[in-house]
């Protein structure tokens, strides 16, 4: 069986983006460990998927800034009962999309930069 000359791109391409994630790490309600304001917390509620970064903790409730509002807005924060939360992790899940992208600029960059090249040395 003969490979195009893609196959190695391709999965190393295919590598570099399952290999990365938010890194997802679960967290206790009951004392939870102070959180950088940057840090997104995620959660479920009822049925719904919640993710909040700003994040402070009392002991009978969860309020935070919507992962996609600015840090500033405070005007954004929300409240949610401790008792209604369950699956409660945190991550970073804005992060790990730049360990993904970033690789796959290098690739490209590179693999211009050989067409490029070949092509001015009179390459077919």
């Amino acid at each position: 069986m003969r490979h195009s000359r893609w196959t190695a791109p391709v999965l190393l391409g295919a590598l570099c983006l399952t290999a990365c994630g938010p890194n997802w790490q679960p967290l206790a309600s009951t004392q939870p460990k102070p959180l950088d304001p940057g840090q997104v917390v995620e959660f479920h509620r009822k049925d719904d998927l919640v993710r909040l970064h700003g994040v402070k903790f009392t002991p009978d409730s969860i309020s935070g800034i919507p992962w996609l509002e600015h840090l500033s807005c405070d005007t954004c924060r929300v409240t949610y009962a401790i008792a209604d939360v369950t699956q409660l992790r945190t991550g970073s899940p804005g992060g790990a999309a730049w360990w993904l992208l970033g690789p796959f600029i290098a690739i490209m960059a590179f693999g211009t930069g050989l067409a490029i090249a070949w092509s001015a040395a009179g390459g077919s």
